[in-house]
Parts: structure tokens; C-alpha cells; sequence
């Protein structure tokens, strides 16, 4: 029986300085909180956009949002409060 690990972590850079490492079950927002990292939010329900971010390289599993418009997603926008890491990632503030 092979067992996954469900709290896999993630190198997470930001606006080109390594944050660390990111637990992939935590929002990046929740993350970036745990480090002591302040990230721009409000709602932290991805319906008012505050905490935009451009995904530079890398991939994040984005939770449920209504924010985010159709041309931002494929632009490589991304909520921090509900986008999960699944690899390594580099991301800058938007």
C-alpha cells in the first residue's frame, strides 16, 4: 500500500526573494501569513481581487473565485487566498 503524503511543500519565491517552503494543503495566502509575510487582502474568498498575483513559473491549484476574469487567468493571474501550490513557484505581486 503506497500512502501520499497530503502535506507535500513547495519553494515559493517572491518578487524574487525565497519565501521558504509552502505547504500545499494552505492557501499561499495562509503561507505567506505563517511566515510573517504581509500579502495585500480583504476578503479572503476570491471575490475582491486585493490579493493578485502574477504565477511566473510553476503551478498552483486555484480554489473556487469569482475575481479573477477570464483574460487574467490565462495571463497567469492568481488569487493568493485561493491558489495551493503544486510545484515549486515563483510568483510577484500584481
Amino acid at each position: 500500500m503506497i500512502s501520499q503524503s497530503k502535506n507535500t511543500h513547495y519553494q515559493v519565491i517572491l518578487d524574487g526573494e525565497d519565501t521558504g517552503s509552502f505547504c500545499s494543503e494552505k492557501s499561499l495566502l495562509d503561507n505567506f501569513e505563517s511566515k510573517g509575510i504581509d500579502i495585500p487582502h480583504l476578503c479572503r474568498a476570491g471575490k475582491c481581487g486585493c490579493c493578485k498575483m502574477l504565477l511566473v513559473k510553476g503551478e498552483v491549484r486555484h480554489g473556487k473565485q469569482s475575481a479573477l476574469a477570464e483574460d487574467e487567468l490565462e495571463e497567469n493571474i492568481i488569487l493568493a487566498c485561493c491558489a495551493y501550490p503544486l510545484s515549486d513557484i515563483e510568483v510577484e505581486l500584481y
